[in-house]
């Protein structure tokens, strides 16, 4: 369990560790099948429903300390099988929901991939493309990501520029964010099949991936240099969820004035 603390281990035996009960309850609801639990005794009198997901077994607190990657685990913790990559695209169903992407160059911190992750759930992102960075599977962004991970679409590769050429010759546009000099965000048409691209909290994109990319950015004073990564990602992201609201409501009010007039 100590070795899944790295990458490496995690490779090597194909499985990742989830510390704390929350992310327990979501192998439940997601009627994911853990290999092994292990919790401290009093954990266990408080949760046995959980203890009916996988085998398990009693260890003292300290044991369970040794295993666990935080300085205060809360009782448990779980081994679950690495999920795999995705293998396509998503379908280019027009007569539904437009496909959203995000591409995320080298994003290092794991507080912010794993909130980057947790709010491309929540707006709908059909899939994650990760190029280098921290590793989705950690048990950091595991935790900020609030179990967000195990429910999305995720693909690594080795360099983004090949996806986002896949992409591109799909019929997605290609939507690079940028500090500055950019379109608003606002500006951009997220009702067509699109690839957001989000760059490293340092460098920013690689240049080879904003050279064929419309550029859009979020307009702020210039007092700050630039926004938090996952905070201009929350933006952007929910902007179609603004976009799809509006046009349905504009349709609901015509219908409405069609049969009052």
């Amino acid at each position: 369990m100590r070795s899944l603390h790295q990458a490496k281990g995690r490779k090597e035996q194909n499985l990742i560790l989830l510390e704390g009960t929350h992310l327990l309850q979501e192998c439940e609801r997601l009627r994911l099948k853990p290999q092994l639990i292990c919790s401290t005794d009093i954990w266990a009198q408080r949760h046995p429903c959980l203890l009916q997901l996988a085998p398990w077994q009693i260890v003292s607190p300290e044991v369970l300390c040794a295993m666990a990657s935080t300085e205060n685990p809360d009782g448990v913790v779980s081994l679950l099988a690495m999920p795999s990559d995705l293998t396509s695209l998503p379908r280019l169903d027009l007569a539904n929901k437009p496909p959203l992407l995000l591409a995320l160059d080298r994003v290092q911190d794991p507080g912010n991939l794993g909130t980057l992750l947790r709010t491309s759930l929540a707006a709908g992102v059909d899939q994650v493309w990760l190029g280098g960075g921290a590793d989705p599977w950690q048990p950091k962004v595991l935790r900020a990501s609030a179990g967000a991970v195990l429910q999305l679409q995720l693909k690594r590769w080795p360099s983004l520029v090949a996806g986002i050429s896949i992409a591109k010759q799909s019929g997605f546009q290609i939507l690079a964010a940028v500090q500055r000099g950019g379109r608003p965000y606002w500006e951009v048409d997220w009702q067509l099949p699109s690839v957001l691209l989000l760059g490293n909290e340092g460098a920013g994109l690689a240049a080879e991936l904003t050279d064929e990319a419309q550029l859009v950015t979020v307009p702020h004073r210039e007092e700050v240099e630039s926004l938090n990564v996952a905070v201009a990602a929350g933006l952007m992201l929910m902007e179609r969820n603004r976009q799809t609201h509006r046009a349905l409501h504009g349709r609901g009010e015509s219908s409405i004035a069609e049969l009052h007039p």
